[in-house]
């Protein structure tokens, strides 16, 4: 059983055990002073477990460009680690069902909600057109025909480098929990409506 502790008093009650989940109607573009970060064994690890997970077949989902890992960036309350990860479902029919996309935010918001802490997770979430370039084997560019994808935005702060890098890679972990148990939601719901 998972305690929370809870601020009461004359203000409304705030729950340190969430995680911050924000939904947008536009992602602003990720500044270009941010600094890849290649190198990091937990971030591949991390990504490599994530892109496993959403490539089995529990998975409603692709990727919908390569993932590239966090960026990360200095504040004055310490170090900031964000990534993009854009998806789309698999299949064609799914990704032209708005009602399907708002269901996979409303769930996938209610999960990320009780994951993680506010102060160092923080989770943004728009829907966005689908024609994002991505990259093919050849190095050419090509317009993804599906009409709505999913572009979240996870964001982990630490006090150090390394507290950062690990918050991210446990957010990544929670956010692949809740988009396979949202697949499983989905999968239901389709079933249900004969979809």
């Amino acid at each position: 059983m998972r305690m929370r502790l809870r601020l009461q008093g004359r203000v409304a009650s705030r729950s340190f055990a969430d995680m911050r989940v924000d939904g947008v109607e536009k992602m602003a573009r990720r500044t270009g002073g941010a600094a890849e970060v290649t190198a990091d064994a937990a971030a591949n690890l991390a990504l490599k477990n994530f892109l496993a997970a959403i490539d089995s077949e529990d998975s409603l989902f692709c990727v919908a460009q390569p993932l590239a890992g966090p960026a990360a960036d200095q504040s004055a309350s310490g170090r900031i680690y964000s990534g993009d990860i854009i998806l789309e479902f698999r299949q064609a029919e799914h990704s032209r069902q708005k009602s399907l996309h708002f269901l996979l935010v409303e769930k996938i918001t209610e999960l990320l909600k009780e994951a993680g802490s506010q102060e160092s997770l923080a989770t943004t979430l728009c829907l966005t057109a689908a024609s994002i370039s991505v990259g093919t084997p050849g190095g050419q560019q090509r317009l993804s025909q599906k009409e709505l994808a999913l572009w979240i935005r996870l964001a982990a702060t630490g006090e150090s480098h390394e507290q950062a890098m690990l918050r991210w890679g446990l957010g990544l972990a929670h956010l692949q929990q809740a988009l396979l148990f949202t697949s499983r939601h989905l999968r239901l719901h389709l079933t249900r409506t004969g979809h």
